[in-house]
């Protein structure tokens, strides 16, 4: 009999082709219909978008090898009890890092213009006077980008490249240095010298609040903030306040820990602040490459191979 691979959520359907050659594929129909906890008893192996993984869930499934992250981030699994319970976990870290690039890149252009404020009037009818909307270039000046994984580095070669950016990295995980990026050993340094910041680091313990009032103030108050990675690395109460006190240019979140912003949310009302609902890796293009990506590190597990890209890589120790 072939293994059994539930796929919590819609994904492109490349993902399921690629599946079905190797497993019987099953959906989860949402909570409502079956809980989670019942709906992976019996399975072999897990596609996961943002399903949350908690440890019940991780402990119900019994027979299961290994789970499949749709994307970058992994911090919907508790990969302590997937460990724990020898389930190898997979994440896609090089399938959408063009498009988050491109979109830090949009929000940065788009801050540094003032093109989320200029809509709102036009559409408003409310436009004000043309030096209110003066904006700055991005060319000759300086980028710092906190994480150099695949889609800081690609973001680091387009400024760097299509801007004659000067970049500046901070990424103590990072050997060998890439060429072209000024190595920072610490924080500090990049946030007091930097124009333009881009955070592309994955939310843990350590980089929890990593921009919070107190980095923030190192900053230069024409600065503009870009955070395409994960809620919770930046203190939304520190960015709102800075915004509304002029002690930052302008900031562009792609996430946040809480979506939809409540009315008394500290970012409401913030000047020069544009927000997205967590796309920037939602592209046809990135999507595919994810679908493909996850399901074929399944079926390497599934198949006894070692898979490309493991989280919890002990265990194949």
């Amino acid at each position: 009999m072939k293994p059994t691979v539930l796929v919590t959520e819609r994904v492109h359907r490349i993902g399921r082709e690629t599946l079905q050659d190797a497993a019987e594929v099953v959906t989860w129909p949402g909570e409502e219909q079956q809980p989670l906890l019942d709906a992976v008893r019996g399975v072999h192996g897990i596609l996961v978008r943002v399903a949350k993984l908690s440890p019940d869930v991780i402990r119900a499934a019994a027979t299961l090898k290994v789970i499949g992250k749709h994307g970058v981030g992994y911090d919907n699994i508790d990969i302590p009890t997937a460990t724990a319970c020898k389930v190898l976990v997979t994440n896609t870290p090089l399938a959408n890092s063009t498009s988050v690039a491109e979109h830090a890149l949009a929000l940065l252009l788009a801050v540094a213009r003032r093109i989320g404020e200029s809509d709102r009037d036009l559409a408003r009818g409310s436009v004000r006077g043309q030096k209110v909307y003066q904006g700055i270039e991005l060319s000759g000046k300086v980028m710092g980008i906190v994480g150099l994984g695949s889609a800081g580095l690609r973001l680091a070669r387009m400024t760097a490249h299509g801007f004659g950016m000067r970049v500046l990295g901070f990424d103590p995980y990072k050997d060998p240095w890439p060429e072209g990026i000024e190595h920072c050993t610490s924080l500090e340094p990049l946030l007091r010298q930097s124009d333009f910041l881009s955070i592309h680091v994955p939310l843990t313990k350590e980089t929890r609040n990593l921009i919070d009032a107190a980095t923030l103030r190192l900053l230069k108050p024409t600065a503009v903030l870009v955070n395409t990675a994960r809620g919770g690395i930046v203190d939304e109460a520190a960015v709102g306040d800075a915004l509304k006190s002029e002690r930052l240019g302008g900031a562009g979140l792609d996430v946040v820990v809480d979506e939809p912003l409540k009315a008394t949310h500290p970012l409401n009302g913030a000047p020069n602040l544009i927000l997205t609902p967590h796309i920037a890796g939602v592209t046809e293009e990135a999507m595919m490459r994810m679908a493909r990506d996850s399901a074929e590190e399944i079926v390497r597990v599934l198949r006894g191979e070692r898979p490309k890209w493991p989280v919890n890589r002990e265990l194949l120790q």
